[in-house]
């Protein structure tokens, strides 16, 4: 019997992990995963698409305000100042004028005015100048209040709001108690009158009186 030669072709080994390697190298990348090199500052940074785009969009507004930016840098260096320099310069201008302004509305009071400069430069703890304006839309600006109300809030730590209604009452109050004494002083002298009209003064009636007993 002939014996006939089965030839087998030996495949090299190949490990589980090998396989993992090289099925994971040819599955690509998320799109979210796709870099884009971008050069600033003499520096390239890799960003992902969705900085890259937020990148972008702040480009394209720059663009539209970029005969701006020009000419305030114009401005800033016609006084020898950068732009930063310039706008912190005109900020502090801004707020000594402002000063100014509340010290003559306010009688030269120096802790009044600076309580309002906080108030406005702290739109968030404006201690209800946002809710008063509401309610009362003829106040324009905190210095439309009278003194008495933004010195109370000061000192007591209370709203805006709540001491200018303390106000608004305590003056509704003086003014019918005025007119009520204003009432009886009328009703007096129109009493003291009608005796005279009769010939007769009060002080006179009343000697009369005494006679009679």
């Amino acid at each position: 019997m002939e014996d006939v030669g089965l030839n087998t072709e030996v495949l090299p080994e190949t490990s589980e992990e090998n396989g993992t390697a090289e099925a994971t190298e040819t599955i690509p990348k998320p799109a979210d995963e796709i870099l884009i090199p971008v050069k600033f500052n003499k520096e390239i940074r890799n960003l992902e698409l969705d900085e890259a785009a937020k990148l972008a969009q702040k480009g394209l507004k720059f663009d539209a305000i970029s005969e701006d930016y020009d000419y305030l840098r114009r401005i800033a260096a016609s006084d020898g100042k950068s732009v930063s320099e310039f706008l912190q310069a005109l900020d502090k201008s801004n707020k000594e004028a402002r000063r100014k302004q509340l010290l003559e509305e306010f009688g030269g009071n120096e802790e009044i005015a600076d309580y309002v400069l906080s108030l406005e430069n702290n739109p968030d703890g404006d201690l209800g100048l946002k809710e008063l304006k509401e309610e009362f839309p003829e106040i324009k600006d905190i210095s439309d209040l009278p003194e008495s109300v933004v010195e109370n809030a000061r000192l007591k730590g209370t709203l805006l709001l709540d001491e200018y209604l303390r106000y608004r009452h305590t003056a509704k109050r003086n003014a019918r108690k005025a007119a009520a004494q204003s009432e009886d002083a009328n009703n007096a002298s129109i009493g003291s009158q009608t005796d005279r009209r009769g010939g007769v003064s009060p002080e006179t009636a009343e000697f009369l009186k005494g006679l009679w007993r």
